[in-house]
């Protein structure tokens, strides 16, 4: 077999990944049709929980064809939980998900037109060691760490619950293949046995000094009916190009083997709870995460390498990493994947059919690619050339003919797409429409006021697995009316450095407002290539823009505001109607300042225009307008017009999208709009 870590950018999110867990995804046009596993599995969902109490629901796909359709929304941030999330389980056969938090809460999410919300809550109050779905999906295994444990239905009914006297505390709960029996193991060493109903059947010491971390069987986790068609009848099947080609027989028919790792590193091949002879994995490391693929036929062991001497570099101590050891159903060990990771893989999962495994390291997440069989040349060949190039366009510099520059390319298509196509063109991807059908969903935040700037200043961050990723920053430019100015990604000395860096920055708390950035990385977050920002190339801080009060006898204090604030001037403008034309800002090269955009509005705040400043933006950008009725009797209405930017010609950069003129204090709706009901 073959393993190698995906090619490509560090995927981060802005707190540490606790859990993870992954689904394969029905495609709309086969809802109504029996699953056929191999397309069935091309595509899925990853369910992370981090450590601000966020869950996140991110697109994966496993094929390498880039003209592939992605859904509309390839993230979901899922709030609800008040301390950080330590458990997700996916239940495929009812298409729901269930998350734990640090207090006890459990909350179980369903899909239902797009949108994700809240079907079941259970809050105990004590701490959740673990939650497993039985196989069929129906049942659902609760257990905690004080000795309680619960088994309900998938629509939330009790069936039965137990109290265990122990003097040590239940670490996790299984189903056994059959959903007739269930295990708990315990930071003791034991494994306690109950039927179905909630019967005590066994208690069984398996090890006197190690407690039990996790059990598992290679078994699949949930029992997908197959389809009979054949895997070829689809207009968009395409061969695998990696993963086994043929896949190996049902586990189903090979006997379960259950799975016990212990906090020594060591692991235990059982053929049931009371096996006397069980094979030993002797693994090295500590701190194991286990997990067996959905096969049944390959183990993937996780965990920090454990060193008998500590030794001492030259220019310091040896520093260790994680690895990921593979073994067989017979305990023998097949292959072995060395990672700079530098901290404890915390949890990790088997999807797209075996042929990737995800990892999480604090709030960094990997992917695997898995070659079951045994390695081809071709294979260790595109890994080599792969791992030497930095970027997929190098691809075309070689003289490869055109089938092994298109097989090359394969190694840089990511499995996680992620949230910007390219950190340093930035500026190009929050200008422009994007060239699919995608929907990115932002939060913004305020941040503190900063009196240098003269306004609160605002950050808009895109949603991904779980996190926050900043895109664009702006303040306000007004104390009298609701305006405001957006700055432009590209500094002056260096192209997007800012948020080119900021993806893998490990806290997006808080801004610096101004158009520069005092963001540092931290060696934690990328553990190859992770380029610094030097707090000595700091771009220059918004200079202050002096401005001539307006001259209104019946505005007198705001006049004095604006000469000490520094908002954009406007030549004479009328108070309801604020002019869109460019040459009207008294400066005579815009980029200098880094604004991309300006939000004017009316007095009332009721009517906003967006004004391109940037020279490769038009001047009219869109309009909004919001109305409501004299006593609220009729629903709120929003009006947004907004014209198609696309990237074209200086020639033609210029030419109105649609008259400014219709914007007018008078006038209460544009031609041509689209209204929201509220």
């Amino acid at each position: 077999m073959y393993a190698a870590v995906e090619h490509g950018p560090v995927l981060c999110s802005d707190s540490n990944i606790l859990c993870l867990s992954w689904k394969g995804r029905v495609p709309k046009s086969e809802k109504e049709k029996p699953v056929c596993r191999r397309r069935y599995y091309e595509e899925g969902w990853l369910a992370t929980g981090n450590g601000r109490g966020v869950v996140g629901v991110t697109f994966t796909s496993s094929h390498c064809r880039r003209d592939r359709s992605t859904p509309q929304r390839i993230n979901f941030n899922l709030r609800g939980h008040n301390s950080e999330v330590v458990l997700v389980r996916w239940n495929e056969p009812y298409q729901k998900l269930a998350t734990c938090d640090a207090d006890g809460g459990i909350f179980v999410w369903i899909q239902y037109e797009g949108r994700w919300s809240v079907e079941l809550v259970n809050d105990r109050g004590a701490q959740v060691s673990d939650f497993t779905w039985s196989h069929d999906g129906t049942q659902a295994l609760i257990s905690y760490r004080d000795g309680f444990v619960l088994v309900g239905s998938v629509s939330g009914q009790r069936h039965w619950s137990s109290e265990i006297n122990l003097e040590s505390q239940i670490t996790c709960g299984i189903w056994t293949p059959d959903d007739q029996q269930v295990l708990f193991g315990t930071a003791d060493g034991q494994v306690i046995v109950m039927d179905c109903h909630g019967r005590m059947l066994a208690h069984v010491l398996l090890h006197e000094s190690d407690g039990v971390l996790g059990m598992s069987w290679n078994y699949p986790i949930f029992l997908v009916e197959d389809s009979s068609e054949s895997d070829t009848d689809s207009d968009d099947y395409a061969p695998p190009q990696d993963g086994p080609a043929a896949y190996p027989i049902p586990v189903q028919n090979i006997k379960p083997l259950l799975t016990v790792s212990f906090t020594s590193g060591d692991i235990s091949l059982m053929s049931n709870y009371d096996d006397l002879s069980p094979t030993v994995i002797r693994s090295g490391l500590k701190e194991v995460v286990a997990q067996w693929c959905t096969q049944g036929d390959l183990l993937a062991v996780a965990g920090m390498e454990r060193q008998t001497q500590l030794g001492e570099l030259p220019n310091g101590p040896l520093l260790k990493s994680a690895m990921v050891k593979f073994y067989n159903v017979r305990g023998e060990h097949i292959f072995t994947l060395d990672t700079l990771v530098q901290r404890p893989i915390i949890s990790i999962c088997w999807g797209h059919r075996d042929s990737r495994l995800l990892m999480a390291s604090g709030p960094a997440l990997y992917v695997v690619r898995v070659e079951h069989r045994v390695s081809s040349l071709q294979l260790l060949c595109q890994q080599a050339i792969a791992s030497t190039l930095r970027e997929d366009k190098d691809v075309s510099k070689l003289t490869l003919p055109p089938r092994l520059c298109s097989y090359l390319s394969t190694a840089f298509i990511p499995t996680i797409k992620p949230p910007i196509p390219d950190p340093n063109n930035m500026r190009d991807f929050v200008s422009y429409p994007s060239a699919g059908n995608e929907r990115l969903h932002c939060t913004m935040k305020r941040t503190e006021d900063d009196p240098e700037v003269g306004g609160p200043c605002y950050t808009l961050y895109l949603e991904y697995l779980g996190g926050l990723v900043p895109i664009l920053k702006g303040r306000r430019v007004s104390k009298l009316r609701p305006e405001f100015v957006i700055m432009d990604p590209r500094t002056d000395s260096k192209p997007d450095e800012i948020y080119a860096n900021s993806l893998i920055s490990t806290v997006i708390d808080s801004c610096n407002c101004s158009d520069s950035s005092d963001i540092e990385l931290s060696d934690d977050w990328a553990a190859k290539k992770s380029p610094k920002i030097s707090r000595a190339s700091k771009s220059p801080k918004l200079p202050r823009i002096s401005i001539e009060a307006r001259k209104s006898p019946k505005l007198p204090r705001a006049a004095q505001e604006l000469s000490r604030s520094p908002r954009l001037p406007l030549r004479k403008p009328s108070v309801g109607s604020p002019s869109l034309i460019r040459r009207e800002f008294p400066f005579e090269d815009i980029t200098q300042h880094n604004y991309l955009a300006q939000v004017t509005s009316n007095i009332w705040g009721t009517k906003f225009k967006i004004v391109g400043l940037a020279a490769f933006l038009p001047t009219n950008l869109g309009a909004v307008i919001y109305k409501t009725s004299l006593l609220h009797l009729q629903p709120r209405q929003m009006t947004i017009y907004l014209p198609e930017v696309r990237k074209i010609s200086m020639d033609y950069i210029n030419l109105p999208v649609f008259n400014p003129n219709v914007f007018s204090e008078d006038e209460d709706d544009l031609p041509g709009d689209a209204i929201w009901t509220d």
